[in-house]
């Protein structure tokens, strides 16, 4: 009887022995991602096996590239992927994370099949910590309707002006003094941020004020909220986005300008010209000939 020696045989049985390749797959994938409004956020990709493939990030709401390998697509400058060298992590940081930065993530890998897996990104609003944050977007007490003009998410460049309109309409008590708020801070002439202006206009059943906040940047985002004396109040959830393409903005500038010279008026005033031009042009031959 042949028998095979105990070393070849442990060979032959051994896992290792005869494999095919192992394709790219994705190690601890957590699911849901929770920060804090303007913390860091922090999304795991962990790749084993990936080879020469390569790993991307992706959001699905816009099915927007913004990271592949190790370049970044996205043209908002928060957005970077770390892969620290030797390792299989491909983490997407988020620098300063906003409300509106939540939702789902993929990072996927062009195997083939190609292999994906989301990633739940969700960052709690400062205003939950606000005193003063109320569910509903309008408030009323004691015959007082308090509202805010427009949706209640609001999105903003970060260097405009914000300017939000809180409409109190008071059936049985007049309104003294309307307050501002964001978050429990309260806002006035005088307070750190400077750039602040009140403007409050009354009437015998309504009163308007107005809050305008000029320059803003990214630590103005936050709940914002109008409460009058007579009771009730109403909010608004302004997000200040940053990275804006200056080419848009240019685009957009010399497009308004190319309307202001090419109005109606003025394009029927060069195509007359541009029809009797050469009128024009004989009329100084004809006055030096006289």
């Amino acid at each position: 009887m042949w028998t095979l020696p105990f070393a070849a045989l442990f060979a032959l049985t051994s896992p290792g022995w005869c494999s095919w390749p192992v394709g790219p797959s994705f190690v601890d994938a957590p699911r849901n991602v929770t920060v804090r409004e303007g913390r860091h956020a922090f999304l795991p990709c962990r790749v084993t096996n990936l080879g020469d493939r390569s790993v991307t990030w992706m959001r699905r709401r816009h099915l927007h590239i913004i990271t592949a390998g190790l370049l970044t697509y996205s043209p908002d400058d928060r957005h970077r992927v770390l892969h620290p060298d030797g390792t299989d992590e491909w983490t997407l940081l988020i620098r300063h994370a906003q409300p509106g930065d939540s939702g789902w993530y993929e990072c996927q890998v062009n195997s083939d099949p190609k292999i994906t897996t989301p990633v739940l990104l969700v960052v709690k609003d400062k205003s939950l910590d606000d005193p003063f944050y109320q569910p509903d977007h309008e408030g009323t007490d004691n015959g007082t309707q308090v509202r805010i003009e427009g949706p209640r998410e609001r999105y903003i460049q970060a260097g405009s002006i914000l300017g939000v309109t809180c409409l109190v309409e008071h059936l049985v008590r007049a309104v003294d003094s309307v307050v501002w708020f964001k978050g429990a801070a309260r806002l006035d002439y005088d307070s750190p941020r400077g750039g602040i202006a009140i403007q409050t206009e009354k009437t015998d059943a309504r009163t308007v004020s107005r809050l305008r906040l000029s320059a803003v940047s990214a630590t103005d985002s936050g709940r914002y909220t109008c409460r009058p004396d007579s009771g009730g109040s109403a909010s608004v959830s302004v997000h200040v986005q940053s990275g804006q393409p200056h080419a848009a903005v240019h685009q957009g500038a010399h497009n308004a300008a190319a309307e202001a010279i090419i109005s109606p008026p003025h394009s029927l005033l060069l195509l007359f010209i541009f029809l009797h031009l050469p009128l024009f042009q004989s009329l100084p031959r004809l006055v030096v000939s006289r």
